[in-house]
């Protein structure tokens, strides 16, 4: 359950080799407010994608997207209906 405030918001992302090993999800809990739940996702030593929940208030997961994208990550809304 989420508190007053916050949505979970689901995305698939692309993340780059030359940024595999870099605490990407740490830097999205610690210093951006937000929750990554990792649902599931594949990683080689080339290139990786991941389905990652984001919880968070909305203004956290816009600088959280915008912290993605400097990093060279792809993210894209997975839309359920």
């Amino acid at each position: 359950m989420t508190k007053k405030g916050r949505v979970t918001r689901k995305f698939k992302m692309a993340f780059p080799a030359k940024v595999l090993g870099d605490p990407i999800m740490y830097t999205l809990a610690h210093d951006l407010n937000v929750v990554p739940n990792i649902c599931r996702g594949r990683i080689t030593d080339k290139t990786a994608w991941l389905e990652v929940e984001i919880e968070g208030k909305e203004k956290h997961i816009d600088m959280a997207l915008k912290y993605l994208g400097e990093k060279g990550v792809a993210a894209e809304e997975v839309i359920s209906g």
